[in-house]
């Protein structure tokens, strides 16, 4: 059965390595359920320490129990709370890599999710040169690097169902997504360079 949770002082630590293996679950759906109960809120605490603004607070700690319902049959038992601190760490980390993004795709609502608001003639320009840079600078990258990338920080999948998708090991995806990232940033600060310099 699943053990009490540890203390405050014992959750709030870094967890110890080497709490995740393979094989066999250690937890059946049903002490999942327990688990979820009795840390979503050290899974929100963690996630403010993170950096996680708090009107997301609870959208990423979901997340990081979707994460870990995927991932049970990695986990052998040992630091429960570590486990889930280290997903709760990624998971955050992502959200808020994501965040830049979000803000940036708000000036370009074709590829942005949100009911549309009327626009006023000047921002509706803005909004047409903001798409038209967009796709400028996604059409520069590598058709798998690029797909992978808007399937990841625009679409939202994950790097697991990219990897499916694609039929390619998720090794694969995460170094597509690693260079498609590095690739965007140069290239967006290159235009913005150019840009401040007209």
């Amino acid at each position: 059965m699943l053990s009490v949770p540890p203390s405050n002082a014992a959750l709030e630590a870094p967890p110890a390595p080497g709490a995740e293996g393979g094989g066999t679950p250690f937890l059946s759906p049903r002490e999942f359920d327990a688990l979820y109960t009795a840390y979503f809120h050290h899974v929100t605490r963690w996630a403010r320490a993170f950096g996680c603004p708090q009107p997301d607070l609870d959208d990423v700690a979901q997340e990081t129990f979707l994460v870990a319902r995927r991932r049970l049959d990695q986990f052998q038992g040992g630091n429960v709370a570590g486990w889930l601190y280290r997903i709760a760490q990624h998971v955050t980390r992502a959200h808020r890599r994501r965040a830049w993004l979000r803000r940036l795709l708000q000036r370009a609502p074709e590829l942005s999710e949100g009911p549309a608001r009327q626009a006023s003639p000047v921002e509706a320009l803005e909004q047409r040169e903001a798409r038209r840079q967009m796709h400028q600078l996604l059409g520069q990258l590598s058709e798998r690097r690029r797909t992978a990338f808007f399937l990841f920080e625009i679409e939202g999948y994950s790097g697991e169902e990219i990897a499916e998708l694609e039929g390619v090991a998720l090794n694969t995806i995460y170094t597509r997504l690693h260079h498609a990232r590095r690739d965007f940033m140069a290239l967006l600060a290159r235009a913005q360079g150019e840009e401040q310099g007209t």
